[in-house]
């Protein structure tokens, strides 16, 4: 079963990488796109993806803004933040609303491509190497 993400990012070009990345993996499929929180949180709410990636600096409000409001509605969609600014402190703030994982955009397609299968398929653990 593929892996359905949805992209919420408002620059066209970075939003248009995103989706070719996540497209060409066979296991993921984009299964929607935003440029906004209102946009996104009414598509999300029709689509059903199984994981969220978000920009955390958007034009109408922030990724953080939707990161909690998702987190409130639907505690079980993992979301994975990205952003080029200030990429420490994004990163704590993103993790504190509830982001499963975090993205710096500068890190290369193979690493979002990692992070995703990491949350969609996570490693499974030996039984009885749970705090091992």
């Amino acid at each position: 079963m593929k892996c359905r993400v949805f992209v919420v990012e408002d620059h066209p070009l970075m939003r248009r990488s995103f989706i070719e990345t996540i497209q060409r993996e066979s296991d993921l499929t984009v299964c929607g796109e935003a440029g906004d929180v209102p946009e996104a949180l009414a598509a999300i709410a029709s689509l059903g993806p199984d994981l969220v990636l978000t920009d955390l600096r958007l034009k109408s409000s922030t990724g953080l803004d939707l990161i909690k409001t998702l987190q409130r509605i639907s505690p079980a969609l993992p979301v994975v933040a990205t952003t080029l600014f200030d990429v420490r402190q994004a990163e704590r703030e993103a993790r504190a609303a509830g982001a499963a994982a975090f993205l710096a955009k500068q890190e290369g397609p193979e690493r979002l491509i990692t992070l995703i299968r990491s949350i969609f398929h996570p490693p499974i653990q030996e039984p009885g190497s749970a705090g091992s």
